[in-house]
C-alpha cells in the first residue's frame, strides 16, 4: 500500500508525453484556444466582481482583485503565440492558482469565497493532464486553505454551521474528485497507448512509439553542448534471402533476436524501435564521439547471433541546445538523415556503419571486420 503511494507519487509528469499525442490528433489549436478562453474568464471574474455588493469593498481587495485580473491575462498570453514549454505550463499553473486564491479571498461576502474555491479544480484537472501528483496535491491544498477561511468566515458571519459544512464539502468534493480523477485516467491511458505501441513480435516500440518516447528523452534531458542525440538505423543485410531459404519463422526468430541483441547492446535509457519489416532504429543520448561506438556495439551484436544475417547501420547526431530541439520533427530529421547514412552503408558492401553529421552532411564510413 505504502509502495504503490510513493510509486504513484514519485510518477514523472506528462507535459511532453501528452503535448505529443494531442498534437499527433491536431489537438493543440483546440486546446489553445480553450485554455485561454478559460484564462479570460478568470481575468475578468475579478474586475467584474468590484461592481457587486458581495464582492471587494476595501481599496486593499479591490487592487487585490485588479492585479488577480492582470496575473491571469499574463497567465493566458502564453499560450496566444505557441504550444509552451514545461515550465511556461508550470508558470502558468502557478499564475491561475493565485489568481484564483486572490479573488476568493478578496471577496467580502464569505460565501462567495468559498463557492469561488470551487475554481481551482479547473486548473487542477488541467495540471492532473499534464503535470506532476504534487502539483495537483498543491493545488488541492491552496483550495482547502482559501476553502478553510470561506468557511470560518461565513460560520462566524451567520452562525450558519450546516450551511458552511456543506458549502466546505462540496468545494473539497470538487478540488478532490475532478484532478485526481482525470490524474489517474490519463495515466492509466498513458499505459494503455504504451502497451500498444510495441511490435508484438519483437516487443519492441512501433514507429509512432518510437517517435513518441525519443522525443521525450530529449525534453527530460536539460540539454549541453556536449550531450547529443545520437539515432542508428538499422537495416538487416540478406534478410529475403534468409526468409526464401530457411522459412518465414526462422526470420522471425531472427527479428526476435536482433531485438534482444538491440537491448543487451544499447544503454537502458536507450529507446529502441522496430519501424519496418527489418528495419529497427535507436535513440539514446551520448556525446559527440557517440555514434560509432554505439553503432559498432549494435553491428557486432547483431553479427553474433545464430543466423547469417549482418547490419547496414546509419548514424546520425546533433547536440541538445537551441530551440530546435523542442520542435516535435527534431527527431524526425535525425532519423532521415541516419537513414540516408544506413544507405551508404549498404551501397558500400554492408556489414559497415556510415554517419552523416546533422548539421554538416559530411560522410565518414566506418568497416567492420567482414565474417
Amino acid at each position: 500500500m505504502v509502495g504503490s503511494a510513493r510509486r504513484w507519487w514519485q510518477q514523472a509528469d506528462q507535459f511532453d508525453w501528452f503535448s505529443a499525442y494531442i498534437r499527433d490528433r491536431g489537438l493543440q489549436t483546440q486546446w489553445r484556444i480553450v485554455t485561454v478562453a478559460f484564462a479570460a474568464s478568470l481575468m475578468a471574474v475579478p474586475v467584474v466582481l468590484i461592481a457587486s455588493p458581495t464582492g471587494p469593498d476595501h481599496p486593499l481587495t479591490i487592487a487585490v482583485s485588479v492585479l488577480a485580473s492582470l496575473c491571469g491575462a499574463a497567465s493566458g498570453s502564453l499560450w496566444l503565440i505557441r504550444w509552451p514549454t514545461r515550465r511556461q505550463s508550470v508558470l502558468f499553473t502557478v499564475g491561475a492558482c493565485a489568481a484564483i486564491a486572490a479573488t476568493c479571498l478578496s471577496q467580502s461576502d464569505p460565501y462567495a469565497t468559498l463557492m469561488g474555491c470551487t475554481t481551482f479544480a479547473i486548473i487542477g484537472g488541467f495540471v492532473a493532464y499534464f503535470h506532476t501528483a504534487g502539483l495537483v496535491a498543491a493545488i488541492f491544498g491552496t483550495s482547502v486553505v482559501c476553502a478553510t477561511v470561506g468557511m470560518v468566515r461565513l460560520i462566524a458571519s451567520t452562525g450558519d454551521l450546516a450551511l458552511a459544512t456543506s458549502a466546505f464539502v462540496i468545494v473539497l468534493a470538487l478540488n478532490l474528485g475532478v484532478p485526481f480523477g482525470i490524474y489517474t485516467l490519463a495515466h492509466a491511458l498513458r499505459s494503455d497507448l504504451r502497451s500498444s505501441g510495441h511490435d508484438p513480435l519483437t516487443g519492441l516500440l512501433n514507429r509512432g512509439a518510437f517517435y513518441q518516447s525519443a522525443h521525450e528523452l530529449v525534453m527530460q534531458h536539460p540539454g549541453g553542448r556536449d550531450v547529443h542525440l545520437v539515432v542508428a538505423l538499422i537495416d538487416l543485410d540478406d534478410f529475403k534471402s534468409l526468409n526464401d531459404t530457411q522459412g518465414h519463422a526462422v526470420g522471425d526468430e531472427a527479428l526476435v533476436g536482433v531485438g534482444a541483441a538491440l537491448r543487451e547492446s544499447c544503454l537502458t535509457t536507450a529507446v529502441i524501435g522496430r519501424i519496418g519489416g527489418e528495419e529497427f532504429v535507436v535513440a539514446e543520448l551520448g556525446i559527440a564521439a557517440a555514434p560509432a561506438v554505439m553503432a559498432e556495439k549494435i553491428r557486432k551484436a547483431v553479427a553474433d547471433i545464430p543466423f547469417p544475417i549482418t547490419a547496414s547501420i546509419g548514424t546520425a547526431s546533433a547536440p541538445l541546445t537551441g530551440a530546435g530541439t523542442a520542435d516535435f520533427d527534431f527527431v524526425d530529421r535525425l532519423v532521415r538523415t541516419a537513414d540516408a547514412a544506413m544507405y551508404d552503408a549498404k551501397r558500400a558492401g554492408g556489414d559497415r556503419v556510415s554517419h552523416r553529421s546533422e548539421l554538416v552532411l559530411g560522410d565518414q564510413v566506418h568497416q567492420g571486420p567482414g565474417r
